[in-house]
């Protein structure tokens, strides 16, 4: 963002009367859906809802340039530093490029290990086979994997086992989850990049608990009820855990981009060999579409600069994602995660404080549920915001509804409605992005997964700032850490709180509210 003289043409063309007034753009150009439109092998992306025209379109591709991005995405696919604040690489590309050396590692250790699960070389601790299976983590541990199981495994004739997950550290759900499975036929697996990650490790003890109360529990060789999936395969053996039921993945790979990784071993257990190579092919044709095609075709580094003219330019801050199939629901959270995580920024790549927004606020939901939610402020409320409307084309009636509700909504924002009562009135006017899955499967699935991620490398490009670190997710961790130690030992030292969450300390806690009683 240091090229004064564009993004003063920028601010001018965003400020230019006619670019939010949908029915003169459309007017000017009868025939924006031909040309406001990118297509890839899996998807179809129409932006001609959009409050843009050739020339603010034409800018943005300028500013990308002036960013060096072409130089940037090479730094990226080449194994080049771009993770400055921990001087390492991003190594998830890598683990879809069947032509590097880390591709085929990857799948030999999940798939000689799945093989082993599935042929029964490997028991539980109880001495039964595999049937059932818990992942035990949070955040980019959690997301990726439960995402993809619930858009493939409906799908795949060689699904194994049902797959749950323990992600919050809340009793309910812990004791909802054993009332469910099987204890004795279930594998836990305790997916955490830095083994040390204190949700993760907490639900880990708490199901180890329960296992030990078990009769019949026994682990020796051959027969576990626990494995891991980390980056620290040491803290894991320190955990207990036999090498043999150890998956490691490289440090280089963030949580967030790591379902490619051994992270992604769930999705191999519940969707099968097969779909995880097709989700890697298709994850593989976006990282070389996002490489070599043009920028005004180029389907990830047009999102991304989207997103940048809503964010900076039209100063909007928020950013909706809507998928109208139940397959992708959890999508919108997936999202979030990749985006707010990544560009949540205050400092570019020098460490000094940026003065321009960043990440935008995203939610979501699934579409048809959400337009019984909170679509009503969309056609009325006096706020706009970008929005993605995603759809799975197919031939199912049920399906094919929903993408007629889909198309309306993006038509209803666009077109509004005039009454004579003007409570019932819509004015319309409100910009949408319309992206289409050609189908749904594992190939297409990582086409889109995929074509986000670059969206966000693309986005962290542009705004100068490192999409692959997290500080500010560290220093609640910290605190947290601070209160347990607080709570347990009754003790303020280095404890540097304000008075309001010292009081509510003492409120939660019965330990702290007995000693003060006394």
């Amino acid at each position: 963002m240091q090229n004064p003289s564009l993004h003063k043409l920028l601010n001018q063309a965003a400020a230019s009367p006619h670019i939010k007034n949908l029915q003169q753009l459309w007017a000017n150009n009868p025939q924006r859906h031909q040309q406001f439109h990118l297509e890839t092998e899996s998807l179809y992306l129409d932006l001609s809802k959009n409050w843009l025209d050739n020339n603010s379109l034409d800018l943005l591709h300028q500013l990308a340039e002036s960013c060096q991005l072409q130089e940037a995405i090479e730094k990226l696919f080449n194994g080049k530093q771009v993770n400055h604040t921990e001087q390492s690489t991003a190594g998830h590309t890598a683990l879809r490029d069947p032509h590097h050396s880390d591709y085929q590692a990857n799948l030999t250790a999940m798939f000689n290990l799945a093989d082993r699960i599935d042929s029964q070389h490997i028991k539980t601790a109880f001495g039964k086979p595999v049937k059932q299976w818990v992942n035990i983590g949070i955040g980019g541990s959690y997301l990726g994997p439960r995402l993809v199981i619930e858009a493939l495994t409906e799908l795949q004739s060689e699904s194994r086992i049902p797959v749950y997950f323990a992600a919050s550290v809340d009793d309910s759900l812990i004791n909802q989850l054993f009332r469910t499975i099987d204890i004795e036929h279930c594998l836990f697996c305790i997916s955490s990049k830095s083994f040390g990650t204190v949700e993760t490790l907490m639900n880990a003890r708490a199901i180890e608990s329960k296992l030990r109360a078990c009769s019949g529990y026994q682990p020796q060789a051959g027969q576990s009820s626990l494995m891991a999936i980390t980056a620290k395969p040491e803290k894991a053996r320190q955990h207990g855990i036999p090498d043999d039921m150890i998956l490691a993945f490289d440090d280089n790979i963030g949580g967030r981009f790591s379902l490619w990784s051994a992270i992604g071993f769930p999705i191999v257990m519940a969707a099968g060999k097969k779909a995880f190579k097709n989700l890697l092919v298709g994850a593989y044709k976006m990282d070389c579409h996002f490489r070599q095609a043009p920028l005004p075709g180029n389907l990830p580094v047009t999102m991304a600069l989207l997103a940048v003219w809503y964010r900076n330019y039209m100063q909007l801050s928020a950013y909706g994602c809507l998928p109208y199939d139940a397959r992708l629901r959890c999508l919108p959270q997936w999202l979030q995660q990749l985006m707010m995580e990544s560009t949540g920024k205050m400092h570019n790549n020098a460490g000094q404080i940026i003065d321009y927004a960043t990440a935008p606020w995203v939610f979501g939901d699934h579409g048809q549920l959400s337009q019984h939610a909170f679509f009503q402020a969309f056609h009325q409320g006096l706020d706009a915001l970008p929005l993605d409307f995603i759809g799975v084309i197919d031939d199912s009636p049920n399906q094919q509804f929903l993408l007629y509700n889909m198309l309306a909504q993006g038509a209803a924002l666009m077109q509004g409605r005039e009454e004579d009562s003007s409570m019932a009135g819509c004015p319309g006017n409100k910009p949408s992005t319309t992206l289409l899955m050609k189908r749904m499967d594992a190939v297409a699935l990582g086409e889109l997964l995929a074509m986000y991620e670059h969206m966000v490398y693309t986005q962290s490009v542009i705004w100068d700032i490192n999409c692959f670190d997290q500080p500010g997710v560290e220093l609640g961790k910290t605190l947290a850490k601070q209160i347990q130690e607080y709570v347990t030992t009754g003790s303020l030292n280095q404890l540097h709180l304000d008075p309001s969450t010292l009081s509510l300390i003492n409120q939660v806690s019965p330990k702290i509210k007995e000693s003060n009683h006394d």
